[in-house]
């Protein structure tokens, strides 16, 4: 294929089981051979922090992928696969592919939009600036969200809007609508750009769950919409109830794919609008799942438990699973648990028992191995890798003496 003009390096990007972004950079006149043929790697890579023995592997660009926002250097996203071109089962980007073929109809015309939140910080890793919910300043933060959303853009990847957050130095970046595989390629686009872009500016960008200590954290909120699932007034179709009821059936797995680190968990349950139990509603923020019903014809079924540090390919392909599970076993779904109007508060509803979300890693990833649908819908090398890396994370964390310990109990008899 043609590359833009200019072009003289191409850097073959792919993610491992946790989302971490790799990359391989080849001159340009290269690119078409490795389309053609791939490009050798260690594919234990994959695994992240759980590496095991190394792999010999293909990476193997997508050239619709390709992005080229400026200067000499073009990306191109990459599929991994064996040294005999066959899929390989623990790369996200072809589980996604995979499942979204599998899910048929379901898939077919499902499309969502994202809500991307992080922290800009100093070179002392404080927050850039005092800013609020939706304040108007110009600044350097504005000008960093800005010039990623031009690239992202630039990328085939569109900006629906930006703003600041709730929190000090806290940003949002709205995708506009994607299917499954592009919206997972353009939430890794997007967070390499804001990072990119930070950097050249002197500035960090973190899309830490809960970087600060009583300030809110980073949410990753996911949109779903379809004409099966959403008729045309906004309200559930009877396919869409089924969807919405697999995803709450579901849903204590899919907080280990939705929030899976350590550090998600000082997330959730942390605040009015960190959701922290297994319920759905049409305006409470509180919610795990939201359905906008209000809104009409721009109504969604947003999924509330996500923070960016998710595998984006691995988050969607676990909301599909759910949602095909709940479709197919025409689940029922639950009566809404709406806020009002003196706020919202599970702890003082009498009349129904509300199962709880994960309070910790170590939860969420019991949940997520006793959970047969999601586990069997993932090959088995996907899931030893990732639940073997993320309870060595535990395991680490365990020992950890915190200066929060050390200022309780340092001077206690």
């Amino acid at each position: 294929m043609t590359l833009p003009d200019g072009v003289r390096w191409v850097s073959l990007t792919f993610v491992d089981v946790f989302g971490l972004g790799h990359a391989v950079t080849l001159p340009a006149e290269r690119f078409e051979v490795a389309v053609e043929r791939g490009e050798p790697i260690d594919g234990s890579v994959l695994e992240g922090r759980a590496r095991r023995l190394e792999t010999d592997m293909l990476l193997v660009p997508d050239p619709s992928t390709v992005c080229h926002p400026g200067g000499e250097l073009a990306r191109a996203v990459c599929n991994v696969v064996g040294l005999d071109g066959s899929p390989w089962g623990a790369d996200p980007r072809t589980v996604l592919q995979q499942l979204e073929q599998e899910a048929g109809d379901l898939a077919r015309g499902w499309t969502a939009s994202a809500e991307l939140e992080l922290y800009l910080l100093d070179a002392d890793d404080r927050p850039i600036d005092r800013g609020g919910y939706f304040d108007e300043i110009e600044g350097v933060g504005t000008s960093v969200v800005r010039e990623a959303s031009a690239r992202l853009a630039a990328c085939g990847v569109e900006v629906a809007a930006c703003h600041l957050e709730a929190g000090p130095g806290q940003y949002e970046i709205d995708l506009a609508p994607l299917p499954a595989v592009s919206l997972a390629d353009g939430l890794v686009q997007a967070k390499r750009l804001v990072r990119e872009v930070a950097a050249e500016r002197g500035l960090r960008a973190t899309f830490m769950a809960r970087p600060f200590d009583g300030r809110p954290g980073s949410g990753l909120h996911l949109h779903q919409r379809s004409a099966q699932l959403l008729d045309a007034d906004g309200k559930l179709t009877a396919a869409g109830g089924s969807y919405v009821a697999g995803h709450l059936s579901h849903a204590r797995g899919l907080s280990a794919l939705a929030a899976p680190n350590i550090n998600s968990y000082k997330r959730l349950h942390s605040g009015p609008e960190a959701p922290g139990a297994v319920m759905w509603a049409h305006a409470n923020r509180a919610a795990l799942v939201r359905v906008s019903s209000y809104l009409g014809e721009n109504a969604s079924i947003e999924y509330r438990g996500a923070d960016p540090s998710a595998n984006p390919y691995l988050l969607v392909a676990g909301l599909l699973v759910a949602g095909r599970h709940g479709v197919d076993e025409e689940l029922e779904l639950p009566p809404p648990l709406e806020e009002d109007l003196e706020g919202f508060d599970p702890a003082a509803t009498d009349s129904v028992r509300f199962e709880p979300l994960p309070r910790n890693l170590d939860e969420a990833l019991d949940a997520f191995t006793a959970d047969d649908v999601l586990v069997d819908a993932f090959d088995h090398q996907l899931v030893s890798r990732l639940v073997d890396g993320r309870r060595a994370e535990v395991e680490e964390y365990r020992g950890v003496v915190t200066g929060w310990e050390r200022d309780r109990y340092l001077d206690e008899p």
